[in-house]
């Protein structure tokens, strides 16, 4: 019990150096997770076998994968993944499949393309590090954007389809066999969501006393996502299922019972997940490696990390091009093409998983698939460093925002006429979080409505404070439309875009000055503070 305890200080005191290291790197350009990865090769068997990891660190491990993964699913919008940009995502993938088994075939690996060496290399190829590149694209701002809502697009594809793809055709079972086993999994999953879909509407007493206790010591919203964590990856494990698909079906759950999200909680289980058991899953990641590489082995990696690029960044980056606005104008120009294809390409727990399936089968050696995650790692290190040099200013406007207002004014119910006569698949989704506009965009009140026809809000009744809306002038109207024309949007488009961030703007200034004249007067009212919108 002492050595593992010690070995578990060594592995948590891991977790609380690297982001202090990374944070002292200029423009963060080496990942926490890089780091996580190197400590634990520092302090392994392989390294200065300090730590060990028995059966007690190996259930940590696990959790901890199974938490990055909820937390990348609970992040992907399942609204978007139906849209054009999910179409676009999987036709991606399914390209980089081909691809990465033509690779195979032509490179000539032990086995061939169709043994479980031949199939587990070709998968990690198509993968994508959602969970590891979360984190990273949320510190960078990127997660509300365009390009990010792109990224996680390509991501959630990029993680379950090679998880798919290991329980078809790396099982022990027959292929028809684990589609039927997959199938009863995902009918499991359905019912789930029916059921916490039924709880939502009937047992409001249930819900009631659930978020009650959020705020005590029980923390009933925590152990609930932790009971359905646990539920499903267990349920996984039974059906000889890796628990990743459990916990990304976790995490789509969760997202199905809270649609508009819930900062209070999410802070809590960033607290849960990304301090205590994802850093675990890394750093005993980093503790498997093999440190030792000869000139082979060197070779080996730097050709992977080649093939990784190209089989898996190659098709990204030609969906991302062939993305069209309903005028037919390019949606990412080429330099948010190649952003949205380098951080997409980043891998590294699919390769884990993958490769530890395939030592477990005795299908790939161990020297071997050492050489695959140090691949995976470098791809952490390298490429997210190259998405952040190709990233500008001009892609951090909110994706909900410009999607609304290039889609045009409101219709009477409150949705644009595109929204009201898509298909139910390609309708566009209500952001979840209020987004902080870009500042310095106004336009004044009559142009706003005049020229755009975007439906105003109804204001409250300010009696006594000044009207913001008229401290624009149409020469700022006019720089900020110029100013989003030039971020690639027409005209048009940059007009709307810029009357919907104005009206945010204002609408959230006119609310802090009522909320700072109510606490003046003798504090805010619960109807008051009920009326704030969310943020304030």
């Amino acid at each position: 019990m002492a050595e593992v305890f010690t070995s578990l200080l060594l592995i948590v005191a891991v977790a609380f150096v690297a982001p202090l290291i990374s944070w002292t790197i200029p423009k963060r350009l080496v990942p926490e997770v890089v780091l996580l990865i190197l400590g634990g090769m520092l302090i392994g068997p392989h390294g200065l076998g300090l730590a060990v990891e028995d059966s007690s660190i190996e259930l940590l491990r696990e959790l901890g994968v199974a938490f990055l993964f909820l937390m990348a699913g609970y992040e992907i919008d399942i609204n978007e993944l139906r849209g054009a940009g999910g179409r676009h995502a999987a036709i991606a993938w399914l390209l980089s499949l081909g691809l990465a088994f033509g690779a195979v075939s032509v490179i000539g690996v032990t086995g061939g393309a169709a043994s479980a060496n031949g199939i587990a290399i070709a998968t990690a190829m198509t993968s994508t590090a959602i969970g590891t590149i979360l984190p990273i694209l949320r510190d960078r701002g990127l997660l509300p954007t365009a390009v990010g809502a792109s990224i996680l697009n390509h991501g959630a594809v990029g993680e379950v389809g090679p998880v798919i793809v290991m329980a078809l055709l790396l099982g022990s079972r027959s292929t028809w066999a684990s589609m039927v086993i997959l199938g009863v999994f995902l009918i499991i999953t359905l019912l789930i969501v029916r059921f916490t879909s039924r709880v939502k509407r009937v047992g409001r007493r249930l819900v009631e006393a659930i978020h009650l206790g959020a705020s005590t010591t029980a923390q009933t919203t925590i152990r609930a996502t932790v009971l359905l964590l646990v539920g499903l990856c267990a349920i996984a494990a039974i059906f000889d299922l890796d628990v990743i698909l459990g916990a990304f079906a976790a995490g789509f759950v969760l997202r199905h019972a809270l649609p508009e999200g819930d900062a209070e909680f999410e802070e809590k289980l960033d607290g849960l997940a990304y301090g205590f058991f994802v850093p675990i899953f890394f750093v005993t990641s980093g503790m498997g490696i093999e440190a030792g590489l000869d000139a082979g082995d060197l070779v080996n990696l730097l050709a992977f990390f080649v093939l990784l690029v190209l089989v898996r960044g190659v098709p990204v980056w030609l969906a991302s091009r062939a993305e069209r606005r309903r005028d037919g104008t390019r949606i990412y120009s080429m330099r948010q093409s190649l952003q949205i294809a380098v951080y997409s390409t980043t891998a590294l727990p699919i390769i884990v998983a993958v490769t530890q399936v395939a030592v477990s089968a005795g299908a790939m050696s161990t020297s071997f698939a050492s050489t695959l995650v140090l691949a995976g790692v470098l791809s952490v290190l390298v490429l997210p460093a190259a998405g952040l040099a190709l990233g500008h200013r001009s892609d951090h406007v909110p994706a909900n925002e410009v999607m609304r207002v290039v889609q045009g004014p409101a219709a009477p119910d409150g949705r644009t006429p595109e929204e009201a006569t898509a298909p139910v698949g390609e309708q566009v989704s209500e952001p979840r979080r209020p987004a902080s506009p870009p500042s310095g965009i106004r336009l004044p009140a009559g142009e706003r409505t005049a020229a755009t026809g975007v439906r105003r809000p109804a204001q409250p009744d300010l009696v006594g404070l000044p009207d913001l809306r008229e401290q624009a002038t149409p020469a700022m109207a006019r720089q900020a439309e110029l100013g989003m024309h030039a971020r690639g949007l027409s005209l048009e488009e940059s007009h709307r875009l810029a009357a919907r961030l104005a009206e945010i703007e204002q609408d959230h200034a006119l609310w802090r000055e009522r909320w700072h004249r109510a606490r003046k007067h003798g504090g805010t009212s619960r109807a008051a503070r009920r009326r704030r919108p969310r943020g304030e």
